[in-house]
């Protein structure tokens, strides 16, 4: 028996060689796995959003308290980097996001405007993004998602009139506004990972959209593609980066895998759209936020999910259950290229848990063991591009790890030099309508 320890570090490098015919199942990846918790850090209220930078260097998160803190990422470690006191802040920040440069962080809110503040550079101005045709702070106007294209260049809102705008921030311009893009709120929109022309929306009328821009008409929008197969609506969405593959996640219980070569017709759509409205009326799904008692909890979800109306139509690939959507918009993500090969999509859960399944399967190959991780809703979760771990952001105020060795993430928290206030936001911003 061959028992020299094994160097993952010249398996992980050697895997860029191999493709997923020829890939040793069960070599690498199941080992590397993150399935072990600890509680990072710790919040006065609730934790809305949290996600790592792109080259794995930062993570940043948003508080319902109006903070965004952005820690750098060391190897066994993580201290902080800075700290945000954000303005016009209502109820929460929905979303916030990175830019790929690291220049800016975007966030929304209940409020006529999307902010970017200044990253790398401090001596940058706040700038305001209108999403209204008033200069007002406070409106009924909110962006459910944010995304920065890939080059930085552009940031895409959807608003939850339906509605999905493209600034330009090189020219401090609105470039595309696509009025109706769906019937409800728009709960996540992106670029997708390689271009600025395709687009990838998903909302509350429970549909998936893909838009062209080289073909759009502002004035007729029409998609290029329509994803039917949601009973309720859907949370968000995710591409794997190959213009093949979108996972949706959905009131309705569910997260779905879409091909993009296999698009529903448009007839299907009107049909489904009427199904979630119904639904919709049946069971409000902010009504239920969390509860300890997990066999009634499930109990309770899996007979509302019984009463939903049927759809005729799904033309999904794959569906994935065994975690609850509830109260807020919970995500769902691919696992990164680099240490997964994609191979899993993982989510939060109603019940303060994390599940990970396996892509191929549908299996559920990591779950959490509820009430000894977050004792609340986890909203958000983020697998970092290159290390075996997991962060997830909860509604119980905390910041919680997952990785792969029972060795805790190390939190060191320092007096940030960058905190910024109102009236430096007053004298410093300036808007983009």
């Amino acid at each position: 028996m061959n028992t020299k320890p094994r160097n993952l570090i010249r398996e992980i490098d050697a895997r860029k060689y191999r493709t997923l015919d020829n890939y040793p199942s069960g070599r690498i990846i199941p080992h590397l796995l993150p399935t072990h918790f600890s509680l990072f850090d710790r919040f006065s209220q609730d934790v809305y959003c949290g996600e790592f930078s792109k080259d794995g260097r930062h993570f940043m998160c948003a508080c319902k308290s109006g903070e965004i803190v952005v820690y750098n990422v060391g190897h066994k470690s993580m201290d902080l980097c800075k700290s945000y006191l954000c303005r016009d802040i209502q109820w929460s920040i929905i979303d916030c996001k990175l830019s790929p440069d690291n220049r800016y962080i975007a966030y929304s809110s209940w409020s006529g405007n999307v902010h970017l503040l200044p990253f790398q550079n401090s001596k940058n101005r706040e700038i305001y993004l209108s999403l209204s045709d008033q200069q007002s702070y406070y409106s009924g106007f909110c962006a459910f998602g944010v995304s920065f294209s890939a080059d930085s260049h552009e940031l895409i809102a959807g608003t939850n009139d339906g509605r999905a705008i493209i600034y330009d921030l090189q020219t401090g311009t609105k470039a595309v506004s696509i009025d109706n893009a769906h019937i409800a709120d728009l709960s996540a929109i992106t670029f997708s990972n390689q271009t600025n022309h395709i687009i990838y929306s998903a909302a509350d009328d429970g549909i998936l959209k893909i838009w062209d821009r080289r073909i759009l008409s502002e004035s007729h929008p029409e998609p290029v593609s329509v994803f039917v197969g949601h009973r309720h609506g859907i949370t968000w969405q995710d591409s794997k980066g190959d213009f093949r593959y979108i996972l949706t996640n959905s009131k309705d219980q569910t997260i779905k895998l879409w091909d993009t070569r296999r698009p529903s017709k448009l007839s299907d759509m009107k049909h489904a759209q009427q199904v979630v409205r119904t639904n919709s009326q049946l069971w409000d799904y902010r009504q239920v936020k969390q509860t300890l008692r997990f066999d009634r909890y499930q109990q309770f979800i899996e007979r509302k999910r019984s009463q939903f109306d049927p759809i005729e139509v799904d033309d999904s690939v794959k569906t994935f259950t065994g975690h609850t959507v509830t109260y807020t918009l919970i995500r769902a993500r691919f696992s990164p290229p680099f240490s997964t090969l994609q191979r899993y999509i993982y989510s939060g859960s109603s019940t303060g848990q994390l599940f990970i399944w396996d892509l191929l399967s549908g299996e559920i190959v990591y779950q959490s063991q509820q009430g000894h991780c977050h004792n609340s809703i986890v909203r958000d979760v983020s697998w970092h591009p290159f290390e075996p771990m997991i962060m997830t952001s909860s509604l119980d105020h905390t910041l919680g790890c997952t990785h792969y060795r029972d060795v805790p993430l190390v939190c060191e928290r320092r007096e940030s030099q960058d905190r910024y206030d109102d009236e430096f936001m007053d004298e410093g911003g300036y808007w983009i309508e």
